[in-house]
């Protein structure tokens, strides 16, 4: 209880305890797993039999970068990549520990604007989806952008891990990423509704299969590129 008293009357206060999980993790042995449901651990044995010279993870609405994080073991195992986080607070996490990914202060969606972003007191619900009720702590005007054109100047042989987590716009940033989407091994995408589940099968096409469901996490598999990179 006093604990959400001072995320509800003090929510300024949480920079310190999520620099201090930072902290924490940067400074401590490597865990087995950083995400919600040990999605990560899968993923990375799973790209253990793939070749992974040249390619990157890219990890939209990344939140914090190691707690609840689905590319921190990935990056701990000396993988790199993008992520994409919004929250200003957050992408200087990202900077000072995790300095070989490049972070971009960024939202995505399905075409270039200027959206409210609503900051939640409990940071991993903000959103740019003014529907949902985030608890909000304050309201930003950021830029969003489609994923191709993001990352269009990026160079990199393949993704081994598109994860995608924005809290209500997941199909929208699914549509400004066509061409993303078909350089992506493993696609990690979370659902609040079966019916956003099949959406999400009938964008990625035939191409993809679901490899795993952890939670409300699905996790495709590229099937044109696991025989393209298999080791």
């Amino acid at each position: 209880m006093f604990k959400q008293f001072l995320v509800d009357h003090f929510p300024s206060l949480g920079k310190f305890k999520r620099w201090g999980v930072a902290w924490k993790h940067d400074n401590s042995a490597a865990r087995a797993t950083y995400s919600q449901h040990g999605e990560d651990k899968f993923i990375l044995e799973y790209l253990s039999g793939f070749d992974l010279k040249d390619s990157v993870y890219v990890d939209v609405g990344a939140n914090h970068p190691s707690d609840i994080s689905n590319s921190y073991l990935l990056y701990r195992n000396g993988l790199k990549g993008i992520v994409v986080e919004p929250n200003k607070e957050l992408i200087r996490l990202f900077q000072r520990f995790r300095k070989n990914d490049i972070a971009l202060a960024i939202g995505c969606s399905n075409s270039s604007a200027v959206l409210p972003f609503h900051v939640s007191k409990t940071p991993v619900l903000s959103s740019f989806a003014g529907e949902r009720d985030v608890n909000t702590y304050k309201t930003e005007y950021l830029p969003v952008m489609r994923l191709d054109d993001a990352l269009s100047n990026f160079s990199f042989r393949y993704i081994n891990l598109l994860s995608i987590d924005v809290e209500g716009l997941n199909y929208e940033v699914l549509e400004g990423a066509a061409t993303t989407v078909k350089r992506s091994l493993l696609v990690c995408l979370e659902y609040d509704e079966a019916e956003e589940r099949d959406r999400f099968a009938a964008f990625l096409g035939e191409k993809f299969t679901v490899l795993v469901e952890f939670g409300c996490n699905l996790l495709f598999v590229n099937e044109e590129l696991k025989n393209a990179y298999r080791k």
